[in-house]
């Protein structure tokens, strides 16, 4: 009977990324653990993700600053304000693509506004510090819509519209349809995301 890692190879098919979940092996949850952590160590996987793999192309790594390179090549080209961390997988494994991100963080091309979420940033005239190219109920909005939910104007912009209300809203209150635990914001200043 082959080894657990070889099993572990076998099952994963050239140039697909494979949930450490799919894997359907008779050996626990720790065992293949460990012989994931050994095949990555070994350069046989490459970890894309928390949990996903891929084999190891065979082609040379690109190293971080390639990688923040093709990332930066990416961001100028799209129209999107928002980025996940996951839009940036396939330029190498999780590590890399972090450092990568956090690379174009110091030198002011992105901003971090939430966890594994990034904006298109240019120097503001005012601070000299990197800031959004958009306010950040823009940016909120876009990145709730990023994460697959839907946003609505909060009541106290419902009220001003309808003339129920003169107190101006300050516009950083967005109604969700789901939940969302993440605080989407930078420099101090975040979104209230209140449930619908």
């Amino acid at each position: 009977m082959p080894s657990l890692a070889n099993q572990i190879l076998a099952s994963i098919p050239e140039n697909v990324t494979v949930d450490r979940g799919a894997l359907v092996l008779s050996a626990d949850y720790d065992s293949i653990g460990r012989a994931l952590k050994q095949l990555v160590a070994n350069g046989k996987l490459v970890r894309v993700g928390r949990g996903r793999y891929r084999k190891f192309g065979g082609q040379a790594t690109c190293s971080a600053s390639s990688i923040a390179d093709l990332i930066g090549q990416r961001v100028r080209r799209s129209r999107r304000n928002v980025f996940l961390r996951a839009d940036f997988d396939e330029f190498g494994s999780y590590d890399a693509v972090g450092r990568a991100l956090r690379q174009q963080v110091q030198s002011g091309r992105l901003v971090q506004i939430g966890y594994g979420l990034y904006a298109k940033a240019e120097l503001s005239p005012l601070t000299g510090k990197p800031a959004p190219i958009v306010g950040i109920r823009t940016l909120a909005s876009e990145a709730i819509a990023r994460l697959g939910k839907s946003v609505e104007p909060s009541r106290f912009d419902k009220a001003y519209n309808s003339g129920l209300s003169t107190q101006v809203p300050t516009g950083r209150t967005l109604t969700v349809n789901a939940r969302i635990r993440r605080r989407i914001g930078y420099d101090g200043n975040y979104v209230v995301l209140q449930p619908a």
